[in-house]
């Protein structure tokens, strides 16, 4: 049954509009001004909106706007005595659905709404079908037929459907979030919130507000009440990277929701009740942080419950050549996609990787813009750390592919020297290019004194 809300200052046109539309077999509720239209769409549910331009406490195409903000999925049909041509381009250039000038007919009226309530729902199936679509896009993005790439699909298989608490183990630009989103769109939670926080992205003070959340008054600035990311991810999942860096006191916390589903607000007393999956991504090995007092025992217990390690991509060397082509169909159109010489996919195989699949995502888009016009991508269009002479290389045996394999710290220097000479010392852009945090970068820049930044990083 469509749901309609019609705001009008004269009393007998709601009289007969509700009258009329309700035989039609709508759910009408009407509302004489704007204030009330307002509070009424922030407590109930509308289809659409049906509202007069002219009200007595706001101009309607400001209602229109202040409805939008509440619940933009509303589809709103504007009325006017005056046919003003501006007036209703300027409406529908706002949002509004359609147009129709006093006095109009019952029958025009109920036409235009039920063509407002057949676009608002193409569009709710759209949503869906995109979301499905993306869902199946994440778990395809899992490229790879390795013996460690099956076995993560198959873990995140059996995960899913369930709501423990799963441990992501892997080295930067492993996948770690793609893996907790598709086993979030693999469960039965899959059509509620899907919240990530990076426990290392914040000072620990603003770290515990936002994911607690706060009342009015908790401390200076807080000016009003704050849904924290737990309450966000009610229903859902909240995907917690870099778990180890979490401080002693917020660990205690959220050992509490894991153990009763409960936490309390900074600034409240009353306890808030959730129902979240929980998915802990992390870089360390959280066993060691317990034994350096960096971690606690008992939230290590609740955490690890179900582990799954993402492997380095050095260790999946045989992937290499499927992932490469994703990413240069993703990154071409049409009839430019481009492809590797061999001397290229060579190369590619044979570096160590530090920043791993994020890494080789960054040096392809780099190198399809390098190649231009060229279909042929050469070891040219890599960046010069990649193509210097390696002294030192360590030749093992690799159980995927059995490639010779460079020695990593070699491989550091040159590559991030390289990196920071070509893109003229700017340390944040370097990060991103590397697939690394900014901090990452300058424990690399001081373990081994890379060139031209001693000086500048003192």
């Amino acid at each position: 049954m469509v749901r309609i809300l019609i705001v009008d200052d004269e009393s007998d046109i709601l009289v007969a509009f509700k009258k009329q539309l309700t035989r039609a077999g709508m759910d009408v509720l009407c509302a004489s001004c704007a204030s009330e239209a307002i509070s009424m769409v922030k407590k109930e549910n509308f289809d659409v909106a049906v509202l007069d331009i002219k009200l007595p406490d706001l101009d309607g195409i400001e209602l229109l706007l202040r409805i939008k903000q509440i619940e933009p999925a509303i589809e709103i049909i504007m009325l006017t005595g005056f046919a003003s041509i501006e007036t209703a381009i300027r409406s529908l250039k706002q949002g509004a659905y359609d147009y129709l000038t006093k006095p109009c007919k019952i029958v025009e009226l109920k036409k235009a709404i039920l063509k407002a309530y057949e676009k608002k729902i193409l569009r709710e199936k759209n949503i869906v079908l995109e979301e499905q679509l993306n869902r199946i896009e994440v778990y395809d993005r899992f490229i790879g037929e390795s013996k460690q790439m099956q076995r993560v699909r198959e873990l995140i298989s059996v995960a899913a459907p369930s709501n423990i608490p799963v441990l992501i183990q892997g080295e930067t630009g492993t996948g770690k979030e793609l893996t907790a989103r598709a086993i979030h769109d693999r469960s039965q939670r899959a059509g509620n919130p899907f919240v990530a926080i990076n426990s290392s992205a914040l000072p620990e003070t603003i770290f515990e507000s936002e994911l607690f959340g706060y009342k009015k008054g908790a401390f200076t600035g807080a000016g009003e009440n704050k849904l924290g990311l737990l309450e966000l991810a009610n229903g859902g999942t909240l995907f917690a990277d870099e778990v180890s860096d979490m401080g002693l006191n917020i660990q205690a916390k959220l050992l509490r929701v894991l153990e009763t589903g409960t936490f309390v607000k900074l600034g409240d007393t009353k306890e808030t009740k959730v129902d979240i999956r929980f998915v802990f991504a992390t870089n360390r090995e959280l066993r060691k942080e317990v034994e350096e007092g960096r971690f606690r025992k008992d939230l290590l217990y609740r955490v690890n419950a179900f582990v799954i390690y993402l492997p380095p991509l050095r260790e999946k060397t045989g992937d290499i050549p499927s992932i490469v082509d994703y990413f240069l169909k993703k990154f071409t159109r049409g009839n430019d996609k481009k492809v590797l010489s061999e001397e290229s996919m060579a190369l590619l195989a044979s570096y160590d990787w530090p920043g791993n699949v994020r890494e080789l995502k960054n040096v392809l888009e780099r190198a399809v813009l390098l190649s231009a016009d060229r279909q042929e991508i050469i070891t040219r269009d890599f960046p010069e750390g990649m193509l210097a002479p390696q002294p030192g290389i360590v030749k093992h045996e690799n159980k995927e592919s059995g490639r010779a394999k460079l020695e990593l710290d070699r491989i550091e220097i040159e590559h991030v020297e390289n990196v920071l000479r070509d893109l003229g010392g700017n340390k944040t852009k370097a990060a991103q290019l590397l697939g690394i945090t900014r901090a990452t970068l300058y424990k690399k820049i001081r373990k081994h004194v890379v060139t031209g930044e001693e000086d500048r990083t003192k």
